[in-house]
């Protein structure tokens, strides 16, 4: 089965940009605190999809963490005697205090994603969006996007708090800047077209109603002419308009630039134009 946009999202971020050491830490805690905080006692539990349960044991193995998957969860049994604990600890300060470098807050987002984390397909809508259990996975998250200058709705929910985005150049900006290059070009791709598509069918909309509003215009013009040709006062016309009214009477297919050119002396299309509504202003005073 064909994974989803967003599990394509995730693998390519935990395999392709967390090759140095500050990388693979960076994006862990992310992925811890957005979810528990910062861990008070050596054990954890971190919820992880499936998809990415072998991923991302081998990240915490390689920081020396003993860890297991159960049910859905990533089991940390000694989360304290790490290096990584303390790195935790430290990068929730500076979130706390809205001072997180622009490196750092890229990589706490790209692990936070694993997690809490949703992108949806772009060929149905643009939106990125996090769900997370408490304030302080809110606040880690929060404090990344404002470094990076993306901006949020907040959405408090019953059990959870919901942070997410839907404009176009802020998903893709997202997904440059949390490591998934590939992932970025085919949503960048998609986009293009839609509003290509978008703009074609705006066009063709707007040459229908044209279409449609001339033809009416000119079914109410024919119109007019008649009456003024069947009334028997088409006498009272000057004689440039009884001329006008009777070429288009004999000729009801012709352009107005086809009727110009039938006058004597020819005239323009606006000139033709300009006689047959003095010939319905006259009509409509019948």
């Amino acid at each position: 089965m064909e994974k989803s946009f967003s599990v394509r999202v995730k693998i390519e971020t935990a395999t392709k940009a967390v090759k140095k050491p500050v990388q693979r830490q960076t994006a862990l805690c992310g992925l811890i605190l957005s979810q528990t905080g910062v861990p008070k006692s050596g054990r954890a539990e971190i919820k992880i999809p499936a998809d990415m349960s072998e991923l991302i044991l081998l990240l915490f193995e390689s920081e020396g963490i003993g860890c297991r998957y159960l049910k859905g969860k990533v089991i940390l049994e000694d989360l304290n005697g790490s290096e990584l604990a303390g790195r935790c600890n430290s990068l929730a300060e500076d979130a706390g205090k809205n001072d997180l470098k622009i490196e750092d807050a890229r990589r706490l987002l790209r692990g936070a994603f694993w997690g809490t984390g949703y992108c949806s397909d772009p060929s149905k809508g643009y939106r990125i969006e996090f769900l997370v259990p408490n304030e302080t996975g809110a606040k880690i998250i929060a404090s990344s996007l404002n470094a990076l200058s993306i901006r949020y709705i907040r959405s408090d929910r019953k059990d959870s708090i919901g942070i997410y985005f839907k404009n176009g150049d802020d998903v893709s900006d997202f997904l440059s800047y949390i490591g998934s290059p590939s992932a970025m070009m085919e949503f960048e791709n998609i986009r293009a077209e839609k509003d290509v598509k978008s703009k074609v069918t705006r066009t063709v909309n707007c040459d229908e109603g044209n279409t449609k509003r001339q033809a009416e215009a000119a079914a109410l013009r024919n119109e007019l002419i008649t009456r003024v040709m069947e009334s028997g006062k088409a006498n009272k016309l000057p004689p440039e308009l009884r001329e006008a009214a009777k070429a288009h009477m004999e000729n009801p297919g012709a352009s107005l630039a086809e009727l110009g050119a039938m006058m004597d002396p020819p005239i323009g299309k606006s000139g033709m134009r300009h006689r047959l509504d003095k010939i319905a202003e006259f009509a409509k005073s019948l």
